[in-house]
């Protein structure tokens, strides 16, 4: 029983109290009683101080109580609920389950103050079983092993569609990584060369195989120490494609752009008043040309010549469209 009350009395702590919230002796003694723990004023100050000598952050004041630091700060639950609700992989049924268990780290005071935060909605997509894919996929990086799984898309009817006729696919798990709102699997599929990414969404019955991966650093320059983060940041929307490096002309008011997109190391120089030239390695893919097309005039390639005519040539199917 006296074990029991001195969890009971951290649950109070951590629900009712923080620095602006302040409990004495008599309230703590009036809640445990309220939650069925008969005890005396000496009983808590004993287990007060059982719980500071085990660790825990009671702090003592003349107004009496309160937890002090707790596992995560304010910022930080609020930086992770904002997190998981942005992501579109995260169901809303999961995104609600979760979100509750980081508001339980809180004060019933603080969680008040996040209400409007923690009510956030937007597009979800439905795959309920992304938590296990998420677990099984990283399993199968753990081990060493390759993974099975079902692939779907979405069709014009709105409903998924399970790609090659239902036939698994097998491969080679290295790396997952989140890339603007959307959840990747790096991998090497059977008797393919090269890197390839799968939507973690639309993965589907992952079943962990018993045949050892084929080593990344078999996939040409990417070694031993292949870095899964650098990899993506040169993959534009996560197409792939030979990393080389491309010579852009772009307008001034684009260059935080560049810099968050490929970091604040790439080689630029000042061309006249408006533009400057920024040097980038980057995969030669259509992802790239998405992003090149979307600045209309506001980006030139000049190198390499390939990827200059392929983008004029996408500049100029559009073009057609509104004549």
């Amino acid at each position: 029983m006296m074990k029991v009350r001195m969890l009971v009395l951290l649950d109070i702590l951590r629900e009712l109290t923080d620095a602006e919230h302040i409990l004495n002796s008599k309230a703590l003694l009036a809640e445990l009683n309220r939650r069925g723990y008969v005890t005396d004023r000496r009983s808590v100050y004993r287990d007060i101080e059982a719980l500071s000598e085990y660790g825990y952050d009671v702090q003592t004041t003349s107004k009496g109580f309160y937890l002090g630091d707790r596992r995560f700060t304010l910022a930080e639950i609020m930086l992770m609920i904002s997190a998981v609700q942005a992501a579109p992989f995260v169901t809303q049924g999961k995104t609600d389950a979760l979100t509750k268990k980081l508001l339980s780290m809180l004060s019933v005071y603080q969680r008040e103050g996040l209400k409007n935060a923690a009510n956030l909605k937007g597009v979800k997509f439905s795959n309920e079983e992304v938590y296990r894919t998420i677990e099984m996929v990283n399993l199968g990086i753990a081990s060493d092993r390759k993974i099975s799984f079902l692939y779907y898309k979405r069709s014009i009817m709105r409903s998924d569609v399970v790609q090659r006729q239902g036939r698994r696919y097998v491969v080679s798990p290295y790396a997952m990584v989140w890339v603007q709102d959307r959840y990747y699997l790096i991998s090497n599929m059977n008797d393919k060369e090269g890197l390839t990414h799968f939507r973690l969404d639309r993965i589907r019955d992952v079943r962990l195989e018993n045949e050892a991966i084929r080593p990344v650093s078999d996939e040409g320059v990417y070694g031993e120490d292949f870095n899964a983060v650098d990899y993506a940041s040169k993959c534009l929307n996560m197409f792939g494609g030979e990393v080389a490096r491309v010579t852009l002309r772009c307008d001034m008011g684009l260059l935080n752009e560049l810099f968050d997109r490929f970091g604040d190391d790439i080689p630029v120089k000042k061309d006249g008043d408006e533009h400057f030239i920024a040097r980038i390695e980057v995969a030669l893919s259509e992802g790239l040309i998405n992003w090149i097309c979307q600045y209309g005039s506001r980006v030139e390639v000049i190198s390499p010549q390939e990827l200059r005519e392929t983008t004029r040539n996408r500049i100029a199917e559009a073009l057609k469209l509104y004549k």
